[in-house]
């Protein structure tokens, strides 16, 4: 599975793929090989949805610095580094059904996004950065995060 893995990474890098499906594939660590030398400096969106993945790189900014999507939905992440702040150009993010309890407030300074899930999570509140204004321009509203969502955002 690793060099499977390793093999559709290095295709990826070659042909400077915009898209790179990760989806289903057990994985339990951020792949290195799309950390690796200058990262993936082309691609815009990744899927890796559906892994046991527990955390992200703190260096995911600086590799993959033109990902426009991230869909990270259905993993087993309890924490999103601050440097995911740094994706300036991030219009979607989906991180529901993970583990998260906390949001960190860097991720209510993406200017560029449109999309945010964070539905089926462990959250108890979100950072006070997240004003309503914010919300409503970005937030995907599901049912049950209205009890995750604090009363002054609501």
């Amino acid at each position: 599975m690793a060099s499977e893995i390793c093999k559709t990474i290095s295709v990826a890098r070659l042909e400077k793929h915009k898209n790179l499906f990760l989806n289903y594939r057990n994985l339990h660590h951020f792949p290195l090989e799309l950390l690796k030398d200058e990262g993936l400096q082309h691609l815009e969106r990744l899927y890796m949805k559906r892994n046991s993945l527990t955390t992200l790189p703190e260096n995911l900014a600086q590799k993959l610095p033109n990902l426009v999507e991230l869909y990270l939905h259905s993993n087993n992440i309890v924490v999103v580094p601050e440097a995911i702040g740094s994706l300036v150009k991030l219009q979607c993010l989906d991180l529901s059904d993970n583990a998260l309890e906390i949001v960190c407030p860097e991720i209510g300074g993406l200017r560029a996004l449109r999309h945010l899930r964070l539905a089926n999570n462990q959250l108890q509140f979100l950072p006070p950065d997240f004003g309503s204004e914010t919300l409503s321009t970005f937030l995907t509203h599901e049912d049950d995060m209205a009890t995750s969502v604090p009363l002054h955002v609501v």
